[in-house]
């Protein structure tokens, strides 16, 4: 499988702000050949993999200080929580189930170890809600914490739902309720800890996100509409 995108424009002198995410990714694919056994690369919520015969679905993401979270708002063990929910999400939108998660942690020399504590009992916590592990990783010094989660899903013998799938006609339906995270990140943001209290649904989801892992996997079903 080769993504070809001979189209696209010379831009080396651009910067990543410029051009955006999404010809950085489209570049970064540009007419490079995929090994046979990869079923889905880049594009879809995670890849999936052929390993002896078994599909895996693979994703990983990364959440920075000060950009995806604020020690200030969320203790270590929201951080952990939230990191590995959020890749469990994108295995969840391919239709697969939480295996395993792998997990690089970069911090500065004097963070302390009651933080690191906190985040791995979150990591771990998280994980096993889905009757998943953690399974490895790495621990390297950064200027600011970071945190990048690999995780690993089994399809059990269904078929990766794709976003090329989608066709006119279709229901779309939501699990879960839409906006209270971002709603969360605009109250913390922009009120004292103080007049946070009647808003304190939409603050934990934005700390700690509830994907919903159960909907994801289950078969698509014909809906007729009446």
């Amino acid at each position: 499988m080769t993504t070809d995108r001979s189209d696209l424009p010379n831009v080396s002198d651009a910067t990543v702000s410029e051009i955006g995410e999404f010809s950085v990714i489209a570049r970064a694919t540009d007419q490079r050949q995929q090994p046979a056994d990869v079923q889905v690369g880049p594009g879809d919520d995670a890849a999936v993999v052929t390993i002896d015969g078994a599909a895996v679905v693979a994703c990983v993401d990364t959440l920075v200080e000060g950009r995806h979270f604020r020690v200030d708002w969320s203790t270590g063990s929201d951080i952990g929580r939230k990191a590995i929910a959020q890749n469990a999400a994108d295995l969840a939108a391919m239709g697969a189930i939480p295996v395993t998660f792998l997990v690089s942690l970069g911090c500065p020399a004097d963070t302390s170890v009651a933080f690191t504590d906190d985040l791995v009992a979150g990591l771990w916590a998280e994980a096993a809600r889905f009757g998943a592990g953690i399974s490895g990783g790495d621990l390297v010094q950064s200027d600011q914490i970071t945190v990048s989660v690999t995780a690993l899903g089994s399809l059990q013998g269904r078929t990766a739902v794709l976003r090329s799938g989608a066709q006119p006609g279709d229901v779309v339906a939501v699990a879960g309720e839409l906006g209270k995270s971002a709603a969360g990140l605009h109250l913390l943001a922009n009120m004292n800890s103080d007049s946070l209290a009647p808003f304190v649904d939409c603050v934990h989801v934005h700390r700690v996100p509830d994907p919903r892992i159960p909907q994801g996997s289950r078969q698509r079903m014909p809906v007729r509409i009446p």
